[in-house]
């Protein structure tokens, strides 16, 4: 595969996404965008006449736009991309595989699994979370409220919402980080 591509990732909050991003693109030349960098900004940015829920709504239905837009950006400089997203919906889905046509470049997909909730919390907790993430699965974003909510069954309908491709790459990030990273690098070097 030639260092341009578009390689989309998904899996829940927690699930390593992010760690795994960053890994590759020490390993390749990739620009990785993570939604949840775009979306914070937005937030920080404000709704000036937009009620809370309302600014939070506006700013993740946006966000995916501005990823998106980020991203063929990129791929037009001659540089691969990577989507750190959960990739929930089948639009985004689409987008990305859009983006590797336009760019005639090749498309992959890396899935970070993990159906353990509990180490789901723990990687939560442990990390500081971005204003658009959650502190804990039990613990929705600070633009939504404190109030602890039922995140478990929460994280098991997204673990089950995941949307890929017939053909993609199943990480699962309970391994060691090595070992992820280097069949990810595998995958990405494959046909």
């Amino acid at each position: 595969m030639g260092d341009v591509a578009v390689v989309q990732m998904s899996g829940p909050p927690g699930a390593g996404k992010t760690t795994i991003a960053r890994e590759l693109v020490r390993h390749r030349r990739f620009v990785a965008i993570d939604r949840d960098v775009v979306l914070t900004a937005m937030l920080d940015t404000g709704g000036a006449n937009l009620e809370k829920d309302d600014s939070f709504s506006f700013a993740r239905v946006s966000s995916y736009n501005v990823v998106k837009a980020m991203a063929d950006d990129v791929l037009a400089q001659g540089i691969g991309v990577i989507i750190d997203s959960p990739c929930f919906y089948d639009e985004l889905l689409a987008a990305g595989q859009a983006l590797a046509a336009k760019h005639g470049v090749q498309y992959r997909y890396i899935q970070c699994v993990t159906e353990d909730i509990g180490l789901l919390d723990t990687r939560l907790r442990s990390r500081p979370a971005l204003r658009s993430q959650r502190p804990a699965v039990d613990l929705p974003p600070i633009d939504l409220g404190t109030e602890p909510e039922r995140g478990t069954e929460l994280f098991t309908d997204w673990i089950s919402k995941v949307k890929r491709p017939d053909e993609y790459l199943s990480l699962d990030t309970t391994r060691p980080l090595e070992e992820c990273v280097t069949k990810a690098l595998a995958y990405l070097d494959g046909p």
